[in-house]
């Protein structure tokens, strides 16, 4: 079963105070954090805590991990503004890290903005629980010197890593506007490096586009080339297991500074327009400086915008997904089927009945045989009782996996991440479009923007909607749309391969939008 954790650890610089930790992710906890050692030679410091998560694997395939960043900030302040440090050093269990177990290793990327905690041997199944894991960052990285009075935090996400290997992109013609390899060609894109794509106009055995006609997209037939370093999904990469939740969010807009809240207040009018329930989304906010709260923090996050959800990656160090890495998550290697879903079959069939009680993040659905939350279903049992904005909307992550349930059950993508087919509309980088094609795959740094008036944005040279003057950030939509469909859309939209949507420059937000990120991985 997963859970959502939410609380908040504060550890003294030179005191001893320890209360929670808080932590992002759907069944993770990250509890007990402290500081532990500090060299100012160095300019390093120690952080120290306890991890469990559950339903955790490595084999040879593919692995699930942790991402976690740690974060410090002022502890006379008297508004919290968590700010990343980078690692002190990088690679396989490098020097400064603990895992706490001999069954895990930690690596530390070459930007050192995180790391991840996975299971070190292959054929290894079942849940991590372990304590004293330990890493080391430089704390002036992160703007503090020696007499600085600190707190820390560890705020984490689960992954799975998508491994290095060819794919198809498109599933035959079945679905709307999916890549086909000529005009009278109904094959897939095979996806087999990460070299430049040639499009052209292409009878049979080529690369060619087909348009749903979105505002900005290429027209059906037109030559162009996707660039090298646009992410395809042949390298490797992790991909969050889960949607964003209402959780990870109310611990975003809560840790970045009071100037940049109100840029991704969701209860606004171009988001919620309320901190009433609408749709199942139940965050509310309010306050100078604003604070945010949720009901339900196991809840996948919706009225994400595009803004919102590049302004959370890269404040996570994480980036957007691609179109191209949607369908290698989702599908895996495997020749297409006509008109898939994610758990890679046609069968499909809807959520109606949560289990009854409060939704902590243990209810489960109870319809027999149901993988997917679509067609605007209204729901019986769980928040159901509360009212009509409760009873449809997006479900917790992994709501219909179980011990015993396969993938087509538990509606699951090839590698192992939840809900790529329905629940919420995911934002991905567009191949249709010349303002998405300029996507390099950079990953955030875990800062935004600090300009007047523009503060709080992703501010990732060559993300989709920078604006001119980079020092704002991402202030444009170009570029972007939607895969996966929601909960109020029909069946097909939930297809792997339906692209009707996947160039929808859209700057309002909606409660069927949301999203996950992903991270481009060590090869």
């Amino acid at each position: 079963m997963n859970k959502q954790a939410a609380s908040l650890t504060f550890v003294f610089f030179f005191l001893t105070l320890i209360l929670p930790v808080h932590v992002l992710a759907n069944n993770l906890d990250i509890t007990n954090v402290r500081l532990g050692t500090r060299e100012p030679s160095s300019k390093s410091l120690s952080v120290l805590f306890d991890v469990s998560w559950e339903n955790s694997w490595r084999n040879k395939i593919n692995h699930d991990a942790v991402w976690m960043t740690v974060r410090l900030h002022d502890s006379r302040a008297s508004l919290v503004e968590k700010r990343l440090c980078q690692m002190k050093a990088v690679g396989i269990n490098p020097s400064g890290v603990s895992t706490g177990s001999s069954s895990l290793e930690v690596e530390v990327p070459s930007d050192k903005t995180g790391a991840y905690l996975r299971k070190a041997a292959n054929d290894a199944v079942g849940p991590v629980a372990v304590q004293n894991v330990m890493l080391t960052v430089n704390y002036e990285s992160c703007g503090f010197s020696d007499s600085d009075q600190v707190t820390a935090s560890v705020l984490g996400v689960e992954m799975v890593f998508v491994p290095e290997g060819a794919f198809f992109a498109g599933d035959r013609g079945a679905s709307t506007a999916a890549f086909r390899q000529g005009s009278v060609d109904s094959d897939a894109w095979a996806i087999s490096s990460e070299s430049a794509i040639p499009v052209t106009g292409a009878v049979s055995d080529g690369y060619y586009y087909t348009s749903a006609g979105g505002t900005d997209e290429y027209p059906t037939g037109t030559g162009f080339s996707v660039p090298a370093a646009f992410p395809k999904g042949h390298s490797p990469f992790y991909v969050m297991k889960y949607e964003i939740t209402e959780g990870e969010w109310v611990a975003f807009i809560n840790g970045i500074p009071a100037s940049a809240r109100s840029a991704h207040d969701l209860t606004d009018t171009t988001h919620k327009n309320s901190d009433s329930v609408i749709d199942r989304n139940t965050i509310a906010c309010s306050g100078n400086p604003l604070v945010c709260t949720t009901q339900r923090p196991s809840r996948p996050v919706s009225y994400l915008g595009w803004k919102d959800l590049a302004a959370f990656l890269d404040w996570m160090a994480l980036r957007p997904m691609t179109e191209l890495e949607f369908e290698k998550a989702a599908r895996g290697p495997f020749v297409p089927v006509k008109g898939a879903y994610a758990w890679g079959t046609t069968t499909i069939s809807p959520a109606s009945a949560i289990s009854v009680g409060e939704e902590d993040g243990e209810e489960v659905v109870e319809d027999p045989g149901a993988n997917a939350n679509y067609g605007a279903a209204v729901f019986t049992g769980g928040d159901s009782v509360e009212g009509p904005e409760y009873s449809s909307g997006p479900l917790r992550g992994a709501i219909f996996s179980t011990d015993i349930s396969d993938r087509e059950v538990s509606g699951a993508g090839n590698y192992g991440s939840f809900e790529m087919s329905g629940n919420l509309k995911e934002w991905v980088v567009s191949v249709g479009s010349s303002d998405g094609l300029v996507f390099s795959g950079a990953n955030g740094d875990g800062y935004l923007t600090t300009l007047s008036g523009f503060a709080g944005q992703a501010n990732v040279s060559g993300w989709p909607g920078m604006d001119t003057d980079e020092a704002r950030g991402i202030t444009g939509v170009k570029g972007v749309g939607f895969r996966g469909g929601a909960w109020d859309d029909p069946s097909d939209r939930l297809r792997v391969s339906d692209r009707a949507e996947a160039v929808s420059p859209i700057p309002s937000a909606a409660s069927s939008f949301g999203g996950r990120g992903v991270r481009t991985a060590t090869k």
